[in-house]
């Protein structure tokens, strides 16, 4: 009897396995048929039994089933803002039963992608319809889905700082930076935002030194240290440390074109006018450097000019004609200068605005007319 007994016990057992394993089989079925309501019910079932609920390929199609509702025309109505999370864990879950290398658990990376996706899509239509706080919400999730990917961190940065939000911003910007997405941009965008949020010097300059340890030629970088060391009375350590940097390297155009910049704030112009020179021996094409000089020129002939407009009227038949005739040279001298700059970078507004006011002082319509015909496209 006993054994009887065991007999028709196990092939109960047998049987309400069976059952469940036909639910897990029948949410596959309804899913291929397009049911994806009877899919979900069926799957939902199949994870609340004790015998499919560890089972890799209850929650691998689970995810699969959910996932398959996002933006569906006649389920979509069924999913919410959660059910890319519940997909998320879903599949994280099946990866968890089944091993990355498992029937189910090496198809998870491929619908993991495609998450990605969904959720990126939709991050980037709030973020268009300017819905900062939902939009960042989607990045951050797109993040959590594919933590390698830099590109959902660096929209929510983006967006965060549409919103004002800037420490918020600074963190995603500190994310890239950890996970090596250490570009230029990025570290001038932080600079800019610590600047906005008001940040401490040494906050500031701790992103500045780190920024130029992966670019030691952004001129950016360097410049916005200057101004610090020289908002903290270091101009001396500056000097120092641009000198240091130029004897290492003394064909580096850019680091001659910052100690211009620090020796014209220094008000020492005819020294930054050589360096600026040396800058050019260094490297033909850079703009800076001939930016820089077409506007000390400028500026000397702009001197003059109102010298000339400060003296009395006997005071000027004397000596005004000869200070015009003076500060024409430094107006012709910056033409060549503003000119190769805006070889250089042809689309610079500045250039062009230097250009337009250089012609325009020394009379030469056709050309005034011609830069400003570009300054207007």
């Amino acid at each position: 009897m006993k054994k009887v007994l065991f007999t028709a016990l196990a092939a109960a057992t047998i049987s309400v396995a069976s059952a469940q394993n036909s639910a897990v089989n029948s949410a596959v079925l309804n899913h291929k048929n397009g049911t994806l309501d009877k899919a979900l019910t069926d799957i939902e079932k199949a994870t609340q039994h004790k015998k499919t609920q560890d089972k890799g390929k209850t929650w691998f199609y689970r995810g699969v089933i959910y996932q398959d509702m996002i933006g569906n025309p006649i389920y979509g109505k069924m999913t919410d803002e959660k059910t890319p999370l519940v997909v998320l864990e879903s599949f994280d879950k099946a990866i968890q039963l089944d091993g990355k290398d498992g029937e189910f658990g090496k198809q998870v990376p491929e619908r993991k992608q495609m998450l990605y996706g969904q959720v990126l899509n939709q991050a980037v239509e709030f973020h268009n319809n300017q819905d900062w706080p939902n939009a960042i919400g989607k990045y951050e999730l797109a993040h959590k889905i594919s933590p390698e990917d830099t590109t959902a961190v660096l929209y929510a940065a983006y967006a965060s700082t549409a919103n004002n939000d800037y420490k918020r911003a600074i963190t995603f910007y500190d994310e890239l930076l950890n996970m090596g997405h250490k570009t230029e941009d990025v570290y001038k965008a932080k600079v800019q935002l610590q600047q906005a949020a008001e940040a401490s010097d040494d906050a500031v300059m701790g992103t500045l030194a780190n920024g130029l340890k992966e670019h030691p030629n952004s001129v950016y970088l360097m410049q916005e240290e200057l101004k610090y060391y020289l908002k903290n009375d270091r101009a001396e350590e500056a000097m120092d440390k641009l000198d240091k940097a130029i004897a290492a390297d003394p064909k580096n155009a850019s680091l001659y074109a910052v100690k211009g910049n620090l020796l014209e704030r220094k008000k020492d112009f005819d020294g930054a006018r050589e360096i600026y020179k040396r800058a050019i021996e260094a490297d033909p094409n850079n703009f800076d450097a001939y930016y820089n000089l077409g506007v000390l020129e400028y500026n000397r002939g702009a001197d003059v000019n109102n010298k000339a407009a400060k003296m009395d009227y006997a005071t000027y038949q004397k000596k005004g004609k000869a200070l015009e005739a003076e500060a024409k040279k430094h107006y012709q001298s910056t033409v060549p200068y503003f000119e190769k700059a805006h070889e250089i970078q042809p689309e610079d507004k500045a250039t062009m605005q230097n250009l337009l006011n250089a012609y325009t002082r020394l009379g030469r319509k056709a050309d005034a007319d011609k830069i400003s015909a570009q300054l207007n496209k």
